[in-house]
């Protein structure tokens, strides 16, 4: 039987918070979680992968709400956050056109290189247009872990109802046992929230917020689904004041030897709140994320995944069922039928196209 815990949570606001295709490719509740994090995730570093190639160029606060018209889209050009290793193309955004995502004009990417002095770490970001596209959030069969939530409520497949309208998937967060951080779908909660989790909310109107826990307190009663990962990297267009010792502080995971240049994910949002941007870097620290996103126009930005056998987006077709297109990026690992007709074991995120006539997030 599901228990259901939204109502628990809000008052805990009430009362505590003031093979790869070509590369283009949520009685009495529980005890609320006081115990320190628990250690970072440890991951293996695959071999250094092929970078893919540049596109082809063309001519508030986290908790704010969002307009209802916004800037246009794709957004414009934004300059990488160091000279000395950018490359032609970086910071340029151009329309994703394959699949699903085709003629939709809701998804863009652009390429930047955010390292200060090495020349190959990189980081591709989608940007993502709310106003045209909804985030939703599915539990995966067997993560997060939770004693509290029944099997049949942890499908992890994209709603059959959805499939005609799917254009994407991308990883979701942490394991459980990697500090716990909390996740809610649907009202149903598999873990509680922590007051220091950055929180990907989705919201009822279908806009997303991306704040710490306690700046959602305005917001709570609209929350329809949340994922926590580790402390903002972003959040008020400020970076975390601990990125630039990421190596001490070991707040967003490393590999198994300590290296923390590796593959890693984040979703950040736009101040106006109509644009999502995801990423996912190559050889990349958690500060060298986060200067992406920034540079890249967001206020508010989350760190997700880490290892490269977890992270991942990809692009779907219109296929009964819908079939993987793209990756966007080389050595991605997946499964043909993952997400659509094989449930997948860890939590994700998918895009969806908004019906027509559907309200623009507010």
């Amino acid at each position: 039987m599901v228990r259901r815990f939204f109502p628990w949570f809000l008052s805990i606001l009430a009362s505590g918070c003031g093979g790869t295709p070509p590369p283009l490719d949520h009685s009495a509740p529980p005890p609320r979680i006081t115990a320190s994090p628990a250690a970072p995730p440890v991951v293996t570093p695959p071999p250094k992968p092929a970078e893919p190639s540049p596109p082809e160029t063309a001519a508030a606060r986290a908790v704010a709400a969002p307009t209802n018209s916004g800037p246009p889209f794709p957004p414009p050009a934004f300059t990488p956050p160091h000279a000395r290793t950018a490359k032609p193309g970086d910071g340029v955004f151009t329309l994703l056109d394959e699949g699903a995502a085709r003629g939709t004009g809701a998804l863009a990417r652009a390429m930047v290189h955010p390292h200060p002095i090495k020349p190959h770490p990189y980081v591709l970001l989608v940007a993502i247009d709310l106003r045209r596209v909804d985030l939703r959030l599915v539990a995966g069969t067997e993560e997060p872990t939770s004693t509290v939530v029944s099997n049949d409520r942890r499908p992890g497949l994209v709603p059959a109802a959805d499939l005609p309208s799917l254009i994407a998937v991308f990883n979701g967060g942490f394991m459980a046992k990697h500090g716990k951080w909390g996740m809610m779908v649907d009202g149903d909660v598999f873990l509680p929230p922590r007051e220091d989790g950055c929180t990907v909310a989705l919201l009822g109107d279908g806009s997303v917020r991306i704040a710490s826990f306690p700046a959602l307190a305005p917001v709570t009663a609209q929350i329809r689904s949340y994922r926590q990962t580790p402390p903002c990297l972003l959040e008020g267009g400020a970076l975390h004041p601990r990125l630039p010792n990421e190596d001490t502080a070991r707040l967003w995971g490393a590999a198994e030897g300590g290296d923390r240049e590796i593959r890693r994910t984040a979703i950040g949002l736009h101040e106006d709140g109509t644009t999502l941007l995801f990423a996912i870097g190559e050889w990349v620290w958690a500060r060298d994320l986060a200067a992406a996103m920034k540079s890249a126009g967001a206020v508010s930005a989350a760190e997700l995944d880490i290892n490269w056998s977890y992270t991942r987006f990809l692009l779907y077709d219109h296929s009964t069922p819908p079939a993987v297109v793209s990756t966007l990026i080389e050595k991605v690992e997946y499964t043909k039928s993952g997400y659509v007709s094989k449930p997948a074991p860890r939590d994700f995120f998918y895009l969806k196209q908004k019906q027509s006539g559907a309200p623009a997030p507010r």
